[in-house]
């Protein structure tokens, strides 16, 4: 079966003959696996981290303007849910870009590397990784709105 299966598909798979072969390979695969987990982990903690400091950032530039609609009557809410939804509007973008960056370059890899490897993107897995995007605009865009929201309208309209 072994040898029908190597001239079927040359190059293209491998059989495993015993059961330490199999566990080798298992082995590599975990390791693999963990690997990955740990660099997306990463990625994650790096982008929300990303998110923080460009909230902040925006949120500073714009004490004034915050203070200018604390004035005229906003609640502390309205304020909050415009920063997250700034925040959000942000991830949903670099989400879309990761996505698509992403297939890029794992065609990439699939075209100059010599070991054959297929590519499996399904919707489902953009959904999936939007919806990462999307919880670490909103955790990450939390304590920037929280700020926002507590700040004072007389200290943000006297801010320069």
């Amino acid at each position: 079966v072994s040898q029908g299966v190597e001239k079927t598909y040359p190059g293209e798979l491998t059989t495993i003959s015993s059961l330490e072969d199999f566990q080798r390979a298992d082995d590599s695969l975990q390791m693999v696996e963990t690997a990955s987990m740990a660099i997306s982990l990463l990625a994650i903690v790096i982008g929300g981290i990303g998110i923080i400091n460009t909230m902040i950032m925006s949120v500073f530039e714009r004490t004034r303007e915050i203070g200018v609609l604390k004035a005229v009557g906003w609640k502390s809410r309205r304020i909050i849910f415009m920063i997250l939804g700034e925040s959000v509007v942000l991830t949903i973008l670099a989400g879309l870009v990761g996505i698509i960056l992403g297939v890029i370059g794992i065609e990439a890899i699939i075209t100059f590397s010599d070991t054959p490897l297929q590519l499996i993107f399904t919707p489902t897995l953009a959904l999936r990784a939007l919806g990462i995007a999307i919880f670490v605009g909103v955790i990450g865009g939390l304590y920037p709105a929280i700020r926002a929201s507590r700040l004072p309208p007389t200290e943000a309209l006297r801010y320069e």
